[in-house]
């Protein structure tokens, strides 16, 4: 009979990544290969080669793809990942970090004192200047600095009941995109639920510098997104409106749906009034603005 791992990692991608490093780091863990299982997520119906033979390297690593097609929606892979996921514990980084070798079964045993609860940790950055090919432990923990103190989607560890007791990840088309709130949004339902929430003292993870990517719609997905979830929170709702169980999906309150128009309409009024500039000087505008929030991860 094969053996329940202990620990189920998800990573999800949309095609988009550019590196492969983190499944090494992830595969090469202080727990026995038996006892945690590493879950790739891919939104649409292929891989590249470099990304298989990655996989194919450990017998605990395995791909699942969605086959889906149009505008990428980072929650259908969390979804999927998490109804895959055969361990009581589920541990969801973003899919280009580095950690320690024993990373996993750290985070397991702190698991282990306490049920009810959700547990991040801190995402350090390699600054662009300092940026090395291939990502190298040492050489990260050196220059890696923290740059969101709470990005919520650089790594989330929970148990999967309590996943699956708020429906799961937000599927509603407001969270779709590369740029997505959910790291904040799953943070908010877990506290109306009552779960405890800790940033780990010292375990940590460090990124590799990439350019960033995100669309310039992000202003106005951040804005509704984070509507949604501060809807949530003041009414104690827990769980997502389009979420894992399709039998308990709901529609958007009516208040809501209103709120999210209002959004709308006033970025469309933003963009009548405002004088054409570059697409590329809004991005860069941009990407300096979401470095220093702590409500928003990219493509988690």
């Amino acid at each position: 009979m094969e053996k329940t791992p202990r620990v189920s990692v998800i990573m999800i991608d949309g095609s988009f990544r550019e590196s492969f490093h983190a499944i090494d780091f992830f595969c090469n863990q202080t727990l026995r290969p038996d006892e945690y299982e590493l879950i790739w997520v891919e939104y649409t119906d292929a891989v590249s080669p470099e990304l298989q033979a990655q996989i194919d390297k450990y017998t605990h690593a395995r791909i699942i793809m969605l086959g889906r097609s149009g505008l990428y929606h980072s929650s259908y892979c969390f979804n999927a990942g998490i109804m895959a996921a055969r361990a009581d514990l589920v541990v969801i980084p973003d899919a280009d970090v580095v950690v320690e070798p024993d990373f996993l079964e750290s985070v397991w045993h702190e698991h282990q004192a306490l049920d009810k609860l959700a547990m991040y940790i801190h995402r350090l950055d390699e600054p662009e200047a300092a940026h090395k090919t291939p990502a190298n432990l040492g050489h990260l923990k050196n220059v890696c600095e923290i740059r969101s103190p709470g990005n919520f989607g650089g790594c989330l560890t929970v148990r999967k009941k309590w996943l699956l007791v708020i429906n799961g990840y937000e599927q509603h088309p407001v969270f779709a995109s590369g740029f997505h709130g959910n790291g904040f949004d799953i943070n908010m339902r877990f506290r109306s639920l009552g779960l405890y929430i800790l940033w780990h003292p010292t375990l940590r993870l460090y990124h590799p510098w990439h350019p960033f990517t995100a669309s310039t719609s992000a202003k106005t997905l951040a804005k509704k997104q984070n509507a949604v979830s501060r809807y949530r929170t003041h009414h104690l709702l827990t769980d997502a409106f389009e979420g894992i169980d399709p039998a308990r999906n709901t529609p958007l309150p009516e208040d809501l749906a209103e709120r999210l128009e209002r959004i709308d309409e006033q970025q469309t009024g933003e963009q009548v009034h405002t004088k054409p500039v570059r697409a590329e000087s809004r991005v860069r505008r941009l990407s300096r603005k979401i470095k220093g929030t702590r409500r928003n991860d990219i493509r988690g």
